[in-house]
C-alpha cells in the first residue's frame, strides 16, 4: 500500500519536508546547516544525516512525521 502512496512535499517556515511512502522515508531539506539543538532534537528523533541526498531522514513513522513538521515548521 506505501508503494501506491504518492510522495507529498511540504514547504515549511525552516525545512522543505518530503514524505516519501516509496522509500519508507521522511526527509528535511534545511536551507543550510541546522543549529546545534536542532541536530541533536533531529537525532534523538532517529533522524540521520544523509551526505548522498543532502537531508535528514528518518523511517516513517507517526513520531518522525510529527517532529518532521516540528522541526519544519509546518502546521499541524
Amino acid at each position: 500500500a506505501a508503494q501506491a502512496t504518492p510522495e507529498a512535499v511540504t514547504e515549511g517556515a525552516h525545512a522543505r519536508l518530503e514524505d516519501v511512502p516509496a522509500d519508507n522515508r521522511v526527509r528535511l531539506y534545511f536551507p543550510g546547516k541546522p543549529d546545534a539543538e536542532t541536530r541533536e532534537r533531529l537525532k534523538r528523533a532517529g533522524f540521520r544525516w544523509t551526505p548522498t541526498l543532502g537531508c535528514w531522514q528518518a523511517y516513517r513513522s507517526q513520531y518522525s512525521m510529527a517532529t518532521a513538521k516540528r522541526e519544519a515548521g509546518v502546521s499541524p
